[in-house]
């Protein structure tokens, strides 16, 4: 591990990697955990330039992280104090402006590998704090799920989408600020289409929506910040009808869009009950589409779509 040499240390990291998910992971966790050898690994991830050992490394950190509880319980306080969280989000922060820049395919694994380890950082007890509080990180995956090319990181883009789940859930004021970024409400729904297959992800998705949508006063705004959020729904009413015709969402994932599907109908019917839908309704078939759409999938919520029509 202590050798200067890219190859064997990308063996190493994946040597580590399979011993510590192995029935004997508490022992190989005892043999690793002296600050020497933490710090050696964190040495690795943070000032590598080979891509392949990059990559390595997050997935060795990754698997502390999502390691038996005996495992995390050994190595992850000793790296949380040796500045793990500051790491990954540096690495995130490098990985992003590479993305930005570049767009370098063999890059996009490493960028799905450390947002996995962030996001299952941020659901421990005890250290998920110093992830849902980083603004810088929270700045990071904002602009990742608005990134316009998200069929080239689907899965990072996911992911990202599920920590922000996770960031809301500890910061709930966080909502507020993001209800008026119309780019990331688009970017989020954008990422749907990835989630046919993951309900959690599609659970995750929708609870930010909804923490969004609650927070939106659509009788109390102008008339042209009002139209935004309508033609951002609009244009993404495919996606959202898509995943609408999928009932297999439960439990919270299913409370969370119903509150969205009922905020989404009260934002359409707040627009075309106002003057300016009257003189500019090009797009009342869509949104007349969208509204009887929600209004089916939308428990207990009345019909509410005849004013459209009739227009």
């Amino acid at each position: 591990m202590f050798l200067d040499d890219a190859q064997c240390l990308c063996e190493v990291c994946r040597l580590l990697t399979v011993g510590l998910q192995s029935s004997e992971g508490v022992t190989w966790a005892e043999t690793l955990q002296s600050e020497h050898n933490l710090t050696h690994i964190l040495w690795i991830a943070e000032n590598s330039l080979n891509p392949h050992l990059i990559e390595k490394s997050a997935e060795l950190l990754l698997a502390i992280i999502e390691s038996s509880q005996d495992v995390v319980h050994i190595l992850l306080p000793p790296l949380m104090k040796l500045g793990l969280a500051s790491l990954l989000i540096n690495l995130l922060d490098f990985e992003m402006s590479k993305l930005m820049s570049e767009k370098s395919p063999e890059r996009y694994s490493i960028l799905d590998v450390i947002l996995r380890a962030i996001e299952a950082l941020s659901v421990i007890d005890g250290h998920s704090q110093e992830i849902c509080l980083n603004k810088e990180l929270f700045q990071l995956v904002s602009d990742l799920l608005k990134f316009p090319d998200k069929i080239e990181v689907a899965n990072s883009c996911v992911t990202a989408a599920v920590l922000v789940a996770n960031i809301l859930s500890d910061v709930p004021t966080l909502a507020s600020e993001l209800s008026q970024d119309m780019p990331f409400l688009q970017g989020l729904l954008d990422v749907f289409p990835f989630t046919s297959d993951d309900l959690e992800a599609r659970s995750a998705l929708w609870n930010i929506v909804a923490r969004l949508l609650v927070r939106v006063r659509e009788n109390e705004m102008s008339s042209s910040a009002l139209q935004q959020y309508v033609s951002v729904l609009v244009s993404k009413s495919d996606v959202i009808e898509d995943d609408l015709l999928d009932c297999q969402l439960g439990g919270l994932g299913l409370k969370a869009r119903t509150t969205a599907l009922r905020r989404i109908i009260s934002v359409l019917n707040q627009w075309t009950a106002s003057k300016d839908y009257a003189k500019e309704n090009e797009n009342d078939i869509n949104i007349a589409r969208l509204l009887d759409c929600c209004c089916k999938h939308s428990e207990d919520v009345p019909s509410t779509v005849s004013h459209v029509m009739e227009t």
